[in-house]
């Protein structure tokens, strides 16, 4: 969902685009909640947490800038999440003992892991909405890795008509994301 249909929800009823904002960007938060506190806090530590950036991020709404929604939340999540760190971490009584290394954590991006995996779904879902063949076209080149004649096999169609499609196909679909700037 985009950020203008959540703040039209918004807008229309407070109730329902809060709903909306919250599952756009529950496991978004609940990724950058948790690791910030997986090594300090329990689960229920991280839900309080997540609940925290909600709370401020629904009393800002109408103060974020428009287009930088993502970012504000984001932003309000890691630094939720790193106060309930310091807070939990100064009462913390768990230990680690060698063994337990092993379970820590790697320093993976988890913001730029969800943006990628957004953009993904994005992209997926304007070349479904293509219609047919060129959906078709488009999935076999570059998620199968089938060449020009398996397509046109695929498709009834000759390879080099395939191969004139798919470039019409990916300069259409680079207008449409150039145009909202998913890119």
């Amino acid at each position: 969902m985009t950020e203008q249909e959540l703040r039209s929800r918004m807008a229309h009823s407070r109730e329902d685009g809060c709903r909306a904002v919250f599952e756009e960007y529950a496991s978004y938060v609940y990724a950058i909640v948790w690791q910030k506190l997986s090594g300090v806090g329990t689960r229920e530590d991280a839900e309080e947490c997540v609940s925290d950036v909600f709370a401020n991020v629904f009393r800002q709404f109408d103060r974020i800038y428009e287009g930088s929604l993502r970012a504000y939340v984001g932003t309000a999540a890691r630094r939720t999440a790193i106060n309930a760190y310091y807070r939990l971490s100064a009462h913390s009584t768990l230990s680690l003992d060698e063994e337990d290394h092993t379970d820590i954590p790697d320093a993976a991006d988890i913001p730029a892991d969800y943006e990628k995996a957004a953009q993904a779904r994005e992209l997926l879902s304007r070349i479904r909405a293509l219609g047919e063949p060129d959906s078709t076209i488009v999935i076999a080149r570059f998620y199968y890795g089938k060449s020009s004649p398996e397509i046109g096999r695929m498709t009834g169609m000759s390879a080099p008509a395939v191969r004139m499609r798919l470039q019409r196909i990916l300069k259409k679909l680079k207008k449409e994301l150039e145009k909202e700037d998913l890119t």
